[in-house]
């Protein structure tokens, strides 16, 4: 398969069946998520201590570490050590950011052991991948509101179609739906207005799903996905 024809069908799977996409009411709510959606995050006390464990927490497309930064300091203050992935905006899946990505994970391996991944939103897409390539660096992956099930259906289909020309033909589509090699979480919301929901879960042998409420855009403040990530990342 040539490189050209293989991100046509990268692009088309991030796309999918039109079918299935949220309608476009809830985009509006999702944007409204982003000004209006203030909630607590749980008290670090109230939750078990990371003691340490690193984390790398990956954005969603057309986001950066500025949009990750209150997490990571919600875990910094749970008792991790979590970082951004420091290549600036996520565009997709492009070569510079899977090769950026993954020398990000060699050099946090090197200082700090094995590591969790946090994915959010195409985010996960990385992360999964990254897993697959390097079992022995990763402990566990947490994908919130990420559509690693291939086709998925989203209202940004025209914008990633824009950026579609530059994504990696490396990305196999496939391995996404199979089983981790490293226990999983997977979080999703059915109020998702961004992509299907159905394609953000899949049945792992060493992996729990976990639906919640909730906009896509804003998952990742969630009180309810703050408590289930840190519960589940303290007993990597």
């Amino acid at each position: 398969m040539s490189a050209a024809k293989a991100r046509l069908e990268l692009s088309a799977v991030l796309d999918g069946d039109r079918s299935r996409r949220p309608p476009y009411r809830r985009l509006v709510r999702e944007f409204g998520s982003l000004l209006f959606d203030r909630p607590t995050s749980p008290a670090p006390e109230s939750l078990p201590h990371g003691g340490g464990r690193p984390i790398l927490v990956i954005p969603g497309i057309f986001t950066g570490d500025r949009f990750t930064l209150d997490l990571r300091q919600f875990l910094e203050r749970c008792g991790f050590q979590a970082f951004g992935w420091g290549l600036g905006v996520n565009w997709g899946p492009t070569p510079h950011l899977l090769d950026g990505v993954a020398r990000r994970v060699d050099g946090l391996y090197r200082n700090h052991g094995p590591l969790a991944l946090v994915g959010i939103s195409l985010g996960g897409l990385f992360a999964r991948d990254l897993a697959y390539d390097r079992p022995g660096q990763v402990s566990h992956v947490v994908t919130i509101a990420s559509p690693f099930r291939l086709p998925t259906a989203t209202t940004l289909g025209a914008l990633i179609r824009i950026f579609a020309h530059s994504y990696s033909p490396r990305v196999q589509t496939e391995r996404l739906l199979t089983p981790l090699p490293v226990p999983s979480t997977m979080i999703l919301t059915r109020d998702d207005g961004i992509v299907a929901w159905d394609s953000c879960r899949a049945h792992e042998p060493d992996g729990e799903i976990f639906e919640v409420g909730g906009a896509h855009l804003t998952l990742g403040s969630s009180p309810a996905v703050r408590r289930i990530t840190v519960e589940r990342l303290a007993k990597a």
